[in-house]
């Protein structure tokens, strides 16, 4: 990718947010990964994506949240708060004034804010407050183990004790948080019914874990709407 930057940002307390950056930047896309999930490596989605943007103007912020992924921060909600309004500082002070769009995944769509003007909020396979409960549960041992509850919440179709101590207070406060909706647009699998005004439908029941053909695809689809997700006019 010629003109293309990619490095990481220390931020204070918190692991480093790695940024992608192409020579031109036309939007920039804070990317909030789901608990668990890594930056890079069995989905590697957001990786993916943020080569591929790079080619239409589009740079990327990715968190890694406290307790998730690849991180070696301590588990705690209000960490991981601090962690994505940070990243989210990051991204604002990277746009420069262009369009910035925050897309959360699972249970980290309790990070996106209430409201927020200077882009698009997209929340990929959002879960609901009762799913988080429901997931809670099953990596407690407390109830039958729900794929589809674990894999929305977490990414993960599996529940896992070891998960316990790591997830579970971000569970409960997510659960919280998502009692009102947070994103404007939402990516989630055919069998759901969307809680936004405006959603892109998927046939898998997590359109980032079995065909790279569809994460491709979806990546696609998205760089192709960030000039028009960035008009608020379409929001109307």
């Amino acid at each position: 990718m010629s003109g293309v930057e990619r490095y990481l940002i220390p931020i204070a307390g918190n692991d480093p947010v790695l940024v992608t950056r192409p020579g031109t930047i036309r939007h920039v896309v804070v990317f909030l990964p789901a608990p668990t999930e890594p930056r890079s490596g069995r989905f590697g989605a957001f990786a993916q994506w943020a080569k591929l943007w790079a080619e239409y103007g589009v740079a990327t912020v990715v968190s890694d949240l406290p307790g998730g992924g690849d991180s070696t921060g301590e588990v705690q909600p209000t960490l991981w708060s601090r962690q994505a309004a940070l990243v989210v500082e990051q991204a604002h002070q990277l746009a420069g004034g262009r369009p910035m769009h925050l897309l959360a995944r699972g249970a980290a769509t309790a990070l996106l804010p209430v409201t927020h003007e200077a882009g698009v909020r997209i929340g990929l396979s959002p879960p609901t407050a009762e799913e988080c409960r429901r997931a809670l549960a099953a990596l407690r041992g407390d109830g039958q183990p729900d794929a589809d509850s674990l894999t929305t919440a977490i990414g993960l179709p599996d529940a896992d004790s070891d998960l316990d101590r790591s997830v579970a207070p971000l569970l409960d406060w997510a659960a919280d948080q998502l009692a009102e909706i947070r994103w404007d647009l939402e990516l989630h699998a055919g069998h759901r019914s969307p809680r936004a005004a405006s959603a892109l439908v998927f046939s898998d029941v997590d359109p980032l874990a079995r065909l790279e053909v569809t994460r491709v695809g979806i990546g696609h689809v998205l760089a192709g709407l960030f000039d028009e997700l960035a008009d608020t006019a379409n929001w109307g």
